[in-house]
């Protein structure tokens, strides 16, 4: 049955992001514009579909209190939690685009394609985020992971984006095969790929160990996505080998999805008949794995991009905590919004720093305060927000994650979490020194456009405000959860 008018609505984000994309590739391939005015449309298009997104009504659901709305045969869930990762997939991406216009013109390919492919990849994630049917995340998940192979080894002539474009193909070809034989599994017990039926059939018919199987498959399959351990191989030498504004966009938005579908999936299809302790114990053990390796293995790094890979698995370990510790997506959710403006920040400062500085070793930002003030002094509070280190809302999100695991009587978590937060402040303080107590190997000012430098500020301006003013994140929190 064709969708009607009303219903159409709900699917715009991703209709008119693939209608972007769509329509550049064609100029692109016939006109061959200037990339970067390719880029500055791009950006158009992300903030006129955050725009409309925004516009979009949430509906109350018949007889009830809450704003839920399923659509085509319950394949698409549109509630306010839908809507909060649509905006924030898309603001990801803007941000992202921003980076590659400001990124050296040497060091990425001069091809319209770089800045369009992300719009696939964008649509892709706000598919995601209102999933409701193991067929459709898998579509989706696809859309954005092949978008994914083909920016991380754009750069054909560098030999480490091949590298990381051969490793994240083959593990992501990988990850994709477990998640399809978990489905499978799933679908043979309960005869269903829908979340809410495969609850209610698990609820009616028990929990067998062909269902325990493929829910552990599932898990492996998403592990993968948030770079979780032993699912993250991948990671350090896709971070170090992809250009900076993919890295980012992977740091960001694919991590973020994968957390978005073990939400979906596990609070929605496996909370009952006792699989609720199944997948916490498993993810426990994800967690206490991640945090340990990510913040150890993160400490001898002196590539800032493999430092902030081996962090971003540290990260999925505390967000990992958060999914088990709470069945609903307050906590992981403000973790996300800390994650997501320290890491652009971090992103973009590396981004324009590689510039002039032409590598991306931590001694070659000594002496960063001396060259640009502005850069350093984001990048440091940046550091210092994934440190956890107050007064910025990385430590409004740890200690979240700490409070919700001690009163869920999580306490070996509990403890790993501290230790591996304060061994973390090892590596993120570690470049704070060097940009402001070491002499600088070249006293040539690192220049930064002036938009620029305005994101950034404004970016570090809101990490310190919900630092001092978290009742903002509650009431984005409620927002989300009505």
């Amino acid at each position: 049955m064709p969708a009607t008018a009303p219903e159409i609505l709900w699917i715009a984000p991703e209709i008119l992001l693939t209608v972007f994309a769509a329509g550049l590739l064609l100029w692109e391939a016939f006109s061959k514009p200037c990339p970067r005015l390719v880029g500055f449309i791009t950006l158009g298009g992300l903030i006129l579909t955050a725009l409309i997104t925004l516009w979009i009504p949430v509906t109350r659901a018949e007889g009830s209190n809450v704003y839920f709305a399923y659509y085509w045969s319950n394949l698409y869930a549109w509630d306010y939690a839908a809507k909060f990762f649509k905006v924030f997939f898309i603001a990801t991406a803007a941000i992202v685009t921003w980076m590659s216009i400001a990124a050296d013109e040497e060091s990425l390919p001069a091809r319209g394609e770089f800045f369009i492919f992300p719009l696939l990849t964008t649509a892709g994630l706000c598919l995601l985020a209102s999933v409701t049917d193991f067929m459709v995340l898998f579509v989706a998940l696809e859309l954005v992971t092949i978008s994914f192979y083909i920016l991380v080894a754009y750069q054909r002539s560098n030999s480490f984006a091949l590298e990381a474009g051969v490793k994240y193909l083959i593990l992501g070809a990988l990850s994709s095969a477990f998640l399809v034989m978990g489905i499978a599994y799933v679908f043979g017990i309960t005869g269903s790929t829908h979340f809410r039926e495969i609850n209610t059939a698990i609820a009616h018919g028990g929990v067998s160990t062909g269902l325990k199987f493929g829910l552990l498959l599932v898990i492996v399959g998403l592990g993968f996505k948030v770079a979780a351990v032993p699912f993250h191989f991948w990671a350090p030498d896709v971070y170090q080998g992809a250009p900076t504004p993919i890295t980012a966009f992977l740091a960001v938005g694919s991590k973020a999805a994968g957390f978005v579908l073990l939400m979906r999936v596990l609070y929605i299809a496996f909370a009952v008949g006792g699989l609720s302790s199944t997948w916490e114990l498993v993810l426990g053990v994800l967690a206490g794995l991640s945090m340990i390796l990510g913040n150890l293995a993160a400490i001898p790094q002196r590539d800032i991009k493999r430092m902030l890979a081996y962090s971003s698995i540290g990260h999925s370990g505390f967000m990992l905590i958060g999914v088990i510790a709470q069945a609903n997506i307050a906590v992981v959710l403000i973790y996300l919004v800390s994650y997501l403006l320290a890491n652009l920040v971090a992103f973009l400062v590396i981004t324009v720093v590689s510039r002039t500085v032409k590598g991306e070793q931590i001694h070659q930002y000594a002496g960063l305060w001396q060259r640009s003030p502005v850069l350093a002094g984001t990048l440091a509070v940046a550091l210092v927000s994934l440190g956890g280190i107050p007064p910025t809302v990385g430590f409004i999100a740890k200690l979240s994650i700490f409070a919700a695991a001690w009163s869920r009587g999580y306490y070996c978590l509990f403890a790993i979490g501290v230790i591996t937060a304060v061994a973390g402040l090892y590596y993120y303080l570690g470049v704070v020194k060097a940009m402001f107590w070491s002499e600088p190997l070249d006293n040539t000012p690192v220049p930064a456009a002036f938009c620029t430098k305005a994101l950034l500020l404004v970016l570090t301006a809101v990490t310190i405000l919900f630092g001092f003013w978290p009742q903002g994140l509650e009431l984005l929190v409620q927002f989300v959860q009505k």
